[in-house]
């Protein structure tokens, strides 16, 4: 058997309920990883070993009692956690201990999930880098904000991570680190106890190594007890969408793009050129806009006089810049969001899902998070979205492209990627 932490959590559940492994010995190995490699990924902010291994004899002296029963996850620390610090990225809340679990900590953990400890978010899941780097390359950012639970998992220190995106947080990052991110249509997974952004764009998912893992997840934090996919038609209809913003693609992502799509026509799956309405170029401002607005207000707390010191530039600089919009500005925004909803659900009709880029390019050094410029459209249209990695660029980091699909196709989405997750198993050269 392969070395116990790099299994899938979908094998690892199947061999614990089966008995040919016990939690402990998975949790362990896990434990194990964390621990040697923290001093270089950094992607925790606190873990508990003899919390996780008693919840783990837990699990091994029951018979399952859910999907993940006795499987190790992450939490993104912008989610609440009675029995771990949630500190939000943030030295405003440095030590702060909710007093009740998250929404969807309590179903992960019905579900017989083991609760590892909290992963690096940025400053309350914004621009503010924090110190966990690229697990492939450490003087190179592991994308943001969901920083820790993509270096977690593409580290092998846990099978799957939570996570949240409101403009790339989710895709960006898990494309940079090489594994699978999955951000969900807009509500698709309850958002109490996690800390808010803003209600037009905050979205719960998760990051993982395998699609099986994404459904897997989907079923548990519908509080489902098996996992279903839809089928997927024989021949697969794929628009190939360099979106209005493909000057900003790097040379690696844009083979990787081209490549992809030629990889998928040579298996019998249709590709067909495809362009945004012309007016979608103005979206990614938009997104800025009702980001800024809802942030801003969502945060009045934190930007007051006597803790507005403590923010990060980054994070001060959006909260002031939220405050300058008005709310006539903020409805207008909102009207457009609102046609570009209808007319995106209209425009995507024509083909089951859309590959599109899924960052800029490799990831970029440390200082920096990356740039959401070919996440935030689909964060804002409230689409699913999801990242696979296809490629190696230039510095020997991942290369990935990015399918979305309409709204509340998720299973869809999921089904359909799995079909095609095998055909890049081998790596292409992004070069």
């Amino acid at each position: 058997m392969s070395v116990l932490n790099t299994m899938s959590a979908t094998e690892a559940a199947a061999a614990i309920a089966a008995r040919e492994i016990s939690s402990v010995e998975l949790v362990e190995a896990c434990l194990t990883q964390i621990e040697k490699r923290e001093p270089i990924v950094g992607a925790w902010v606190c873990f508990d070993r003899e919390q996780a291994l008693r919840a783990a004899r837990e699990c091994d002296a029951t018979p399952p009692k859910g999907l993940l029963h006795g499987i190790p996850i992450g939490i993104k620390d912008n989610i609440d956690t009675r029995n771990f610090p949630t500190e939000y990225g943030s030295r405003i809340y440095s030590g702060h201990q909710p007093q009740r679990d998250a929404a969807c900590i309590g179903l992960a953990t019905r579900a017989g999930g083991i609760i590892m400890g909290k992963t690096v978010t940025t400053e309350f899941a914004m621009f503010e880098p924090n110190k966990t780097a690229n697990p492939l390359n450490p003087s190179h950012t592991p994308g943001g904000s969901s920083s820790g639970s993509a270096a977690a998992v593409a580290d092998f220190q846990v099978p799957i991570a939570l996570a949240t995106q409101s403009a790339g947080s989710i895709i960006r990052p898990s494309a940079y680190c090489g594994v699978i991110g999955y951000k969900p249509s807009l509500n698709t997974f309850a958002p109490d106890g996690i800390k808010p952004i803003g209600a037009s764009l905050d979205t719960l998912g998760a990051i993982t190594r395998t699609i099986d893992d994404h459904l897997l997840m989907w079923s548990v934090l519908q509080g489902m007890q098996s996992v279903q996919a839809p089928p997927v038609p024989a021949r697969l209809r794929v628009g190939m969408c360099r979106t209005p913003f493909w000057h900003q693609a790097a040379p690696e992502q844009r083979t990787a793009l081209e490549r992809a799509g030629a990889r998928l026509s040579r298996e019998n799956i249709e590709v067909e050129e495809v362009e945004l309405p012309a007016w979608f170029d103005s979206l990614n401002d938009l997104h800025g806009q009702v980001m800024a607005y809802e942030v801003a207000r969502n945060h009045a707390f934190e930007f007051d006089a006597a803790r507005r010191d403590l923010l990060g530039m980054r994070t001060r600089s959006q909260f002031e810049l939220g405050w300058k919009l008005l709310p006539e500005d903020y409805l207008k925004a909102r009207a457009v969001l609102h046609r570009a909803r209808n007319e995106f659900d209209v425009f995507c009709k024509d083909f089951h899902v859309m590959m599109v880029p899924a960052a800029p390019g490799e990831a970029p050094l440390i200082q920096s998070t990356g740039d959401p410029i070919f996440n935030s459209i689909w964060t804002l249209l409230g689409v699913p979205a999801l990242t696979l990695p296809v490629g190696l660029g230039k510095n020997g980091l991942p290369v990935a492209v990015q399918f979305v699909s309409g709204m509340d196709t998720d299973l869809f989405l999921l089904a359909a990627c799995r079909k095609m997750e095998a055909l890049f198993k081998e790596k292409m050269d992004c070069s």
